[in-house]
């Protein structure tokens, strides 16, 4: 069956009025494959600059109820078989919320997956909460953890006004639909003077400028493609001020990073998921920096 699409104004400025930066290499959509935490599939996207503002985006992109129906439906066994390493990096990265924090207190991870960031931040003493559209992914942080995750989008789980003392997003922003709107909603339940803090994939970075069209960010389940002006303009629109943009670590298996290789090469990746399954190294944990931006911001009064 043919897959729907649909025309989007520009999220940021509103406008209808863009270049296209690359056309889709590919025309085989399964949005089953594209729309998971761990989608990783290239090259299906017509990717569009908005001729006012700047914003890269998706342009046309699935249709909206085919995408939100995709996530929501989604398993995603890859994703949760890296654990140990995503608790390792989302430790750092509640250690980084705290540097700007000025107590501990009720903390909204939005796109919470398996809860694994939930799970660093409780450990550290924060009342934890979360939302995340895949219901096996909330399902799996609950049981595993006894979360409370709500499996629904951030404006359907009706979080009161001024709720929480910080929301965090770690590579969500450009999966989402609209991120201006969420950006607002977040705005909305966030305390005065409550913390923002982001991460993204910067396609303004001199890594994903030198790779072009093979950035391995140029992922088809991601909506959005941000740089520093962009993302910038957008949080203040919706009411913040960023305090600090820095480079954003993490951390994997290198089992895990070999299966990435894929995405440029299948041989490859199966010549060196070997090499590491035989030296025994398929667990070992390689923290690395690939192009992303970690984004602090504080709502304005």
């Amino acid at each position: 069956m043919e897959t729907a699409f649909e025309n989007i104004r520009c999220n940021l400025c509103g406008t209808d009025d863009y270049s296209v930066v690359y056309y889709p290499a590919r025309t085989d959509i399964d949005p089953a494959r594209i729309f998971s935490a761990s989608g990783s599939v290239m090259g299906t996207q017509h990717i569009v600059r908005c001729n006012r503002c700047g914003l890269i985006y998706v342009q046309p992109r699935v249709k909206s109820e085919i995408v939100r129906s995709a996530y929501e439906n989604s398993t995603d066994e890859l994703y949760v078989s890296q654990a140990a390493a995503r608790l390792n990096t989302f430790k750092s990265n509640i250690r980084l919320v705290e540097n700007y924090a000025p107590s501990r207190g009720r903390i909204l991870d939005v796109g919470a997956a398996a809860g694994f960031f939930m799970k660093a931040a409780q450990e550290n003493g924060w009342e934890v909460y979360g939302v995340e559209l895949s219901k096996w992914l909330a399902d799996h942080g609950n049981s595993n953890f006894g979360f409370n995750i709500k499996a629904c989008a951030l404006k359907d789980a009706k979080f009161p006004n001024h709720y929480f003392d910080v929301v965090t997003m770690w590579d969500v922003l450009e999966h989402t639909l609209d991120p201006s709107g969420e950006l607002q909603e977040i705005s909305k339940i966030l305390k005065p003077d409550g913390l923002l803090v982001i991460n993204y994939p910067d396609i303004g970075t001199a890594m994903a400028k030198l790779a072009g069209r093979r950035w391995w960010f140029l992922l088809s389940g991601h909506l959005f493609y941000f740089d520093q002006k962009t993302i910038k303009i957008m949080l203040e629109n919706a009411g913040f001020s960023v305090i600090k943009s820095k480079m954003h670590f993490q951390g994997m298996e290198l089992g895990h990073l070999a299966k990435m290789l894929a995405l440029y090469s299948k041989p490859l990746s199966s010549l060196v998921s070997r090499i590491f399954r035989i030296a025994r190294l398929e667990r070992v944990q390689l923290k690395y920096y690939a192009s992303q931006i970690n984004v602090i911001a504080r709502k304005m009064v």
